[in-house]
């Protein structure tokens, strides 16, 4: 072969690279010369520059910008909602910061050896050694910055577990929902108020802009209704969540259907594609933070259902219980749905229905999750007693257990024979199916403490009876476009893409089996690395 006709895989991967960036700076191009195949250039005039443009302001942004800042650049954040805080600001608002690394490192992967998804041990270790200085990181954001632990490990009986402290900020949100109140009031005050760091909102970034090195070099960006062309002179950080509102990519990446989402609608999986479009390699598609939830007409989101109270249980559409309700980790409840019937050919647990009595109803709202979510968080407050809710049709009303089996299209005497059986088992002092315990278990640090009740199974016999539909609703997802332990984002070949970084959950380390408040925990590490290693580039001229 001549010297001319060889190539490197690394030479390959530039001129790929340099040509998608090309491509992607051509969104200030007319659509004709798209059409004829002109290789476009590189933008003729910069609307605006900074050194490091974060793309994405939750809390791995708030996190990549500070860290930049800090480190002495220039930092611009875009953000295509008309506010910032992403799923961080509609969350429980917890983040991860284990008492050691050891034990970190024995629990997290055990984790990955339990559920098989691939794990970067590298990446890990970081994570291990940074998030244990997660509070301190928090606290250093403004003087007098109070945090408390609010609940342990999601699975208390995988080695290291007892490592594991989930922490809320303290301040003037209460209960469930208002420590991401208070950590977002903390993150935004730190970036917009201490460090004058500018964000645009409403402004959706469109493409990435590469040289002829294959460097990212800027962003496209749609502003007040125009394209504009940013200037990045040091790197760029990718920090804008996961494709819970994308069904395609769902679709093709996660089993079960169909999926909805509880967070923020802004997350329709822009970051994964503009990475893409620059050579970027992806992983972790397939892992999820998904509990159940109901969807109802009127709202893109669907609402967190997180069932604290014991007298309910879960059955599949044909009116059969399929579970231990207790047994399934809030974040991982698309693993007890994703279930297809190969021979009916059909997701019998898609949806599922709780079940519930007058009882349940009158002891508060169904949802322990009030405040979490993003209708929950901005747009509706559950009421006390349910009867909103009953009114307008989400929660499903029938007399008898047969009058709901027939609302529910079920064998009235299918799901009368489940709670029968269900009631006779609770009295007897047994779950015969599948075991669920009567009584709570002890446990010192539980997963999440206000939610701890001493009662877990109680009878449901007293009518009226209720059902909630429920379908997998995503918390958010872990996949994206991989990273490095410095926060690079790398092509197909596993080789960082020059002057391009990403933190969150945007190609996040976790996979199928994740740990309650280590996304967080990973917006806050990975950003910490993102923005410092960007900010430290050479500017480029």
């Amino acid at each position: 072969m001549s010297e001319q006709k060889k190539i490197t895989r690394r030479g390959f991967m530039v001129g790929a690279v340099a040509t998608g960036g090309a491509i992607a700076g051509a969104a200030v191009l007319s659509g004709e010369a798209l059409a004829k195949g002109t290789p476009p250039a590189m933008p003729k005039k910069w609307d605006k520059e900074a050194d490091v443009v974060c793309i994405g302001y939750g809390g791995a942004g708030a996190a990549a910008a500070i860290s930049a800042h800090d480190a002495g650049a220039k930092v611009l954040i875009l953000e295509k909602m008309p506010q910032g805080g992403g799923n961080t600001a509609v969350s429980a608002g917890g983040f991860l910061c284990p008492k050691n690394v050891p034990d970190t490192l024995t629990y997290i992967k055990a984790l990955f050896s339990f559920s098989k998804s691939e794990m970067d041990e590298e990446l890990v270790k970081v994570y291990a050694e940074e998030s244990v200085k997660n509070v301190d990181w928090v606290k250093s954001l403004r003087e007098g910055t109070e945090v408390i632990v609010y609940g342990g490990a999601g699975f208390g009986h995988v080695p290291g577990a007892k490592a594991m402290n989930k922490y809320s900020v303290v301040g003037k949100g209460k209960g469930m929902g208002g420590g991401s109140d208070n950590l977002w009031e903390l993150l935004s005050y730190a970036v917009e108020q201490k460090r004058k760091i500018p964000v645009m909102l409403e402004t959706p970034a469109k493409r990435l802009v590469t040289n002829a090195k294959g460097e990212v070099v800027g962003v496209i960006a749609l502003s007040k209704g125009k394209e504009i062309a940013i200037k990045a002179k040091k790197g760029v950080v990718l920090t804008t969540g996961g494709y819970e509102f994308d069904t395609k990519t769902l679709q093709s990446s996660v089993k079960g259907f169909p999926i909805y989402a509880l967070g923020n609608p802004g997350n329709t999986g822009d970051g994964i594609r503009m990475a893409q479009k620059v050579g970027a390699g992806l992983w972790h598609m397939n892992g999820v933070s998904c509990p159940l939830g109901i969807k109802v007409p009127g709202f893109e989101a669907a609402f967190f259902m997180n069932i604290s109270v014991p007298g309910f249980i879960y059955v599949d559409r044909h009116g059969k219980r399929f579970v231990n309700e207790k047994s399934i980790e809030v974040h991982a409840g698309l693993l007890a749905m994703d279930f297809f019937d190969g021979h009916a050919l059909e997701y019998p647990r898609i949806p599922c229905y709780a079940i519930f009595d007058e009882t349940t109803r009158l002891k508060g709202p169904i949802t322990a999750s009030g405040g979490q979510g993003y209708n929950l968080k901005r747009l509706h407050k559950w009421s006390k007693d349910n009867a909103d809710e009953i009114q307008k049709g989400w929660i499903i009303k029938g007399d008898t257990i047969e009058d709901l089996a027939k609302k529910l299209k079920m064998e009235p005497e299918v799901l009368a024979g489940t709670l029968n059986r269900w009631n006779e088992d609770i009295k007897k002092g047994e779950d015969s199916q599948f075991h669920r315990p009567i009584n709570a278990p002890k446990s010192d640090n539980p997963a999440y403490k206000e939610l701890v009740t001493a009662a877990w199974s109680e009878p449901i016999e007293k009518g009226p009876f209720y059902a909630l539909e429920l379908y997998p609703s995503l918390l958010n997802t872990q996949g994206g476009p991989r990273r490095n332990t410095k926060a690079q984002i790398l092509d197909a070949f596993g080789e960082p893409i020059p002057r391009l970084y990403s933190a969150g959950e945007l190609g996040s380390m976790w996979g199928i089996i994740y740990q309650g408040a280590g996304n967080i925990g990973e917006c806050f590490v990975y950003g910490r690395i993102a923005g410092k290693n960007a900010a430290a580039d050479k500017a480029w001229k």
